[in-house]
């Protein structure tokens, strides 16, 4: 890969990281070595990482669908400590929230209360700050707010790698169905050891 990276951590928050979590994403925290992996490759070769973040009020209306879950303030909205550096900058979902380093490298906290990192209003100048970057996307969970967020990238015509062995589905149909509308979308699927460099090959 030619392209500079940036990282796209997908709410890897305790809500949907951890059994004890109120919306649990079945299995995530198998994942958790390759987080690990993924933000300790980022910071050692200086590439931006942006986590979405979910981002609720107590009486957020999509709590009519979900259970209640990461509302700000409380310990499931949490990110896992695999996924928070102490230097995080939280970007909310308000105009002009977001303020451009002059280093690229760190890690942005991006809030969202829907399932697409898109929806947050300083996207596009999160984008403009980054400049032309391959997105490598992993997280939770596959079918909600990861394929939303690729789905979006690939319509900007960005181009993106999907880390296929640090994300997790809710259930397993919705997992496959995910991944194949974003390889159909022209994501390139790719593993935690060829992102980081011990792997050449794609995933087949």
């Amino acid at each position: 890969m030619t392209e500079p990276l940036v990282f796209l951590d997908v709410d890897t928050q305790v809500d949907f990281m951890l059994p004890s979590g109120s919306l649990y994403v079945p299995g995530a925290e198998q994942i958790v070595p390759n987080l690990r992996t993924l933000m300790a490759c980022a910071q050692e070769r200086g590439i931006p990482i942006i986590s979405s973040a979910d981002a609720h009020s107590p009486d957020d209306p999509s709590f009519s669908e979900w259970p209640l879950h990461c509302v700000v303030g409380t310990p499931g909205q949490r990110r896992i400590p695999e996924t928070e550096l102490s230097s995080a900058v939280a970007v909310p979902n308000r105009p002009k929230a977001f303020h451009p380093g002059k280093h690229l490298a760190g890690q942005l906290i991006v809030e969202k209360q829907e399932y697409d990192v898109s929806t947050n209003a300083n996207f596009v100048a999160i984008l403009s700050w980054l400049g032309p970057r391959r997105f490598v996307v992993f997280g939770v969970a596959t079918e909600y707010c990861v394929l939303s967020s690729v789905r979006t990238l690939r319509q900007r015509g960005l181009a993106v790698d999907l880390v296929v062995d640090a994300i997790r589905a809710i259930t397993e149909e919705g997992g496959r169905r995910a991944l194949e509308e974003m390889t159909a979308s022209g994501a390139r699927l790719v593993r935690t050891a060829q992102v980081c460099g011990s792997e050449t090959h794609l995933v087949a």
